[in-house]
This record gives structure tokens, sequence and C-alpha cells, in this order.
């Protein structure tokens, strides 16, 4: 209940008051076609999600919690950041599934720097997005280019992680 309430929630509930009363102001109906519009993408992405949690619990409590933190952990250094690296780009869906998968493998043991390459080579790297999108949009020479040009942007990631987290010490993860 807390996270409902809490202050990240109320920026987010203010932000959509402010949206509403913007749309408001028009005297055109838009305040109602925007409440629609959130109501059917909640319709949408309100079952994802739950799911994508629900899944993500489960996955917390089944992933052998030595070894996600032998392969993942701190400990594992340079070598649990190639792996998420690695994993990275099959990792399904967006923010909305992997976020939740993520949060379940800190929780068994895995470390910041490797889910931050992990993350990264999600959103850069992503195999459905690629296939899906980017060439057919973009054509197979600029994907090429984009990704041979990204290389060494999620190893640096989980390396610059690692060093603020042995400067500054592990971040605080909610819940």
């Amino acid at each position: 209940m807390g996270s409902f309430f809490g202050p990240g929630a109320m920026i987010l509930w203010g932000l959509v008051a402010a949206c509403f009363l913007l749309a408001l102001r028009h005297k055109d109906g838009r305040h109602i076609r925007g409440a629609r519009r959130g109501i059917d993408m909640l319709l949408v992405n309100g079952p994802r999600i739950c799911v994508a949690i629900l899944g993500a619990g489960f996955i917390s409590v089944i992933l052998p919690q030595d070894l996600v933190a032998e392969w993942l952990g701190e400990s594992a250094g340079w070598r649990g950041i190639v792996i998420g690296c690695v994993v990275g780009p099959f990792f399904p869906g967006g923010p909305l599934v992997i976020m939740p998968l993520v949060l379940a493998l800190l929780k068994a043991g895995a470390g910041v720097p490797a889910l931050i390459a992990l993350l990264t080579t999600a959103s850069t790297f992503g195999v459905h997005r690629i296939l899906m999108f980017e060439i057919p949009m973009m054509g197979s020479r600029f994907t090429a280019l984009r990704l041979i040009s990204s290389l060494a942007i999620p190893p640096l990631t989980g390396l610059f992680a690692a060093a603020l987290v042995q400067a500054l010490g592990p971040p605080a993860i909610g819940h």
C-alpha cells in the first residue's frame, strides 16, 4: 500500500491530475477521450503487468540463489557483467516485463553491475525489437551500423556500475 501512495506514486498522480485539468480546459471532451484511452491501455497492459509480476515472484523463489549469486552476484565481477550482456538481448518484452524479472534476479542474489549490463543489452540489443521493428523499418545496413557502434556500451555500463557500487555501496532497492 505504501508504494501506491508513496512519493513516486504521488508525483505520477499529480501529473495525471495536471493532464486531466489541461484536457478539461479545452471543453471539447478531451478529458473523457483521455480517460477512455487510459482505460483501454490499462485493459491491454494491466494483465501483462500482473502476469510479469506474478511470474517474477515465482522466479524469485525457484531460482537457485547460490547459482545466481555465483554467476551474476557482486563477486562474479567481469564474468557476471559478460553473462548479463549475453542474456540481456533475449529477455522478452519491454520494461513492464523485464523490470519484475530483474527484481527477481536481484532478490535471488544477482549483483547490480551484472543487472545493469543486462538491462542495457536488453534495451540496446533486444532481439525481438531488432527483428520485428528495426530491420524492417530501418534496413539491415542501418541496424548493423547501430549494433556495431553500440557494442561497447553494455559492458562499460556494467563496469562503471561496479566502480560506483564499490565506491558508494549498493543501492537500496524497494520491495
